[in-house]
């Protein structure tokens, strides 16, 4: 797993969204908003009763996280953990994030 500034304040983070509905993650970027997040909530049981969706402002940028994502879990991209852009998607019915 990458060793990302975000790591630091995961059980914040799982403490923070058992408080509330909604909460807003701000970070600086490489600080592993995007790539970390849609691990540590699976970790924490958040994929339960719905899915996680980290959004991109790119298509490229959507890809590559996804990804490095799928790289990090040791997952084939489009299972378990996937991305959905238009025209394109890789999921199927067991992924989750």
């Amino acid at each position: 797993m990458a060793n990302l500034p975000i790591l630091q304040f995961e059980e914040k983070i799982v403490e923070t969204g058992e408080k509330n509905s909604v909460v807003v993650i701000i970070g600086e970027t490489g600080s592993g908003k995007s790539t970390q997040l849609s691990q540590i909530l699976p970790r924490h049981g958040y994929t339960k009763s719905g899915i996680i969706a980290i959004t991109q402002p790119r298509r490229v940028a959507a890809v590559s996280v996804s990804r490095r994502v799928a790289q990090e879990l040791d997952v084939p991209l489009g299972e378990d953990f996937g991305y959905a852009i238009r025209f394109e998607d890789r999921i199927s019915s067991k992924t989750q994030d």
